[in-house]
């Protein structure tokens, strides 16, 4: 009997994440896939990214626009609220076999909240994982709370899931499919990188991604212009990506626009397709910023990364990663060192600790086969250690 598959993205940046997950299900003789776009991909202003879904190949089963406007923690709020209601409106139509949803966006969130009533089984990607800076810890705690079927990029991160109590033989440790992409994509040609951003080979080239703290939004504008500060001091072409629909991610968005008005080798696009920012990943200097591609997809290219802040800590990191504090001169000196020929040396022989770049097929294997019997919805809490908890309470 076929299965059906429900695949939740809300963002271009997942999306590069899951699409080796979506082309080995679509793959398998066995599966139904359903994709299921949501959040910044049917927004205007983000570039209305499900397109991209399209132009990959896959068809898009189910639209669920929940994204409200504005980027206050009212209008956060508000888009997690109408995305319950929008997609219990949709599973009382429709119910896959199976849900996935990826990591710890407050966007994907709402799927698997009004999954849980339809008693949905929930595949959940990429948890045990932590963004200590930012909210989407808890949500993403919160998943794997939710979800049936755990899908763990290290061991380290499955051992977190088992100390949140979840049983052992539902945890897989398959890596990170977003290195499914950089193990056999085909980089732009450096004529093409250069036309379009200016990165050329001899020049220094910086690839900059900062998203919010939002643990502590009101502080946004004051770490994006100690960051862009910093850039702005080392002669070098950059290429900026635009941050997620997060709370205050507008105001990143003004101090963006006004460092590349000031700045013709800066560039700053509203959208970013996966293979470009992979090339212009492999082709950086070094990576400026706190996204999560530098810790997981950067060390693949041994590429030097400039970790900002705390929004990425307790995220196992490789040797490439430099973390630096939030003011322009722990950032400057972060790049100086990043910059040079002793640190780019270190690198060499280094492995990426997030896995093979193999994980897709992995992934879909468990997908199709895990069965799905009454039992699935049935999710004891497993101790630590049972025995001295019944001492300490008894």
């Amino acid at each position: 009997m076929m299965r059906s598959i429900g695949l939740v993205t809300s963002a271009r940046s997942d999306w590069g994440i899951q699409r080796p997950v979506a082309a080995a299900l679509q793959a398998r003789p066995d599966v139904e896939l359903h994709i299921i776009a949501t959040g910044m991909h049917l927004r205007p202003e983000f570039g209305n990214t499900v397109d991209a879904i399209v132009a990959d190949g896959f068809d898009v089963a189910q639209r669920v626009d929940s994204l409200q406007p504005g980027d206050s923690p009212g209008a956060v709020a508000a888009s997690m609220g109408e995305g319950v209601r929008r997609f219990a409106a949709l599973f009382a139509a429709w119910r896959p076999d199976i849900l996935t949803v990826l990591g710890d966006r407050f966007d994907m969130f709402p799927a698997a909240v009004a999954a849980t009533p339809f008693l949905i089984p929930i595949a959940h990607l990429h948890g045990g994982e932590a963004t200590l800076a930012a909210f989407d810890d808890q949500l993403r705690h919160a998943l794997t709370k939710l979800a049936h079927i755990h899908l763990v990029a290290t061991e380290a991160y499955a051992r977190r899931v088992r100390q949140m109590g979840e049983q052992a033989e539902r945890v897989h440790v398959v890596g990170a499919p977003g290195l499914d992409d950089v193990v056999n994509f085909e980089p732009l040609a450096d004529e093409l990188l250069a036309a379009q951003f200016g990165f050329e080979p001899a020049s220094v080239n910086l690839l900059i991604a900062y998203h919010p703290e939002t643990l502590a939004p009101q502080q946004t504008a004051e770490r994006v212009a100690a960051l862009l500060d910093a850039v702005g001091r080392v002669d070098a072409r950059c290429v900026i990506v635009r941050p997620n629909a997060d709370t205050r991610h507008q105001a990143i968005n003004d101090a963006i626009d006004a460092f590349c008005r000031d700045r013709r080798d800066a560039h700053a696009p509203t959208s970013l397709p996966r293979r470009t920012f992979l090339s212009l990943m492999r082709r950086a200097s070094a990576m400026v910023g706190n996204s999560s591609a530098g810790i997981i997809e950067a060390p693949s290219f041994r590429t030097p990364v400039v970790n900002v802040g705390a929004r990425q800590g307790g995220r196992v990191r490789a040797a490439n990663v430099i973390d630096v504090g939030v003011d322009a001169a722990s950032i400057g000196a972060g790049i100086t060192r990043a910059l040079s020929a002793e640190f780019r040396h270190g690198l060499g022989g280094m492995q990426n600790p997030y896995g093979d770049g193999h994980s897709g097929p992995r992934i879909a294997e468990i997908l199709a086969t895990t069965p799905l019997g009454p039992d699935v919805m049935l999710k004891p809490f497993v101790d630590l250690d049972p025995g001295r908890e019944r001492q300490r309470t008894g």
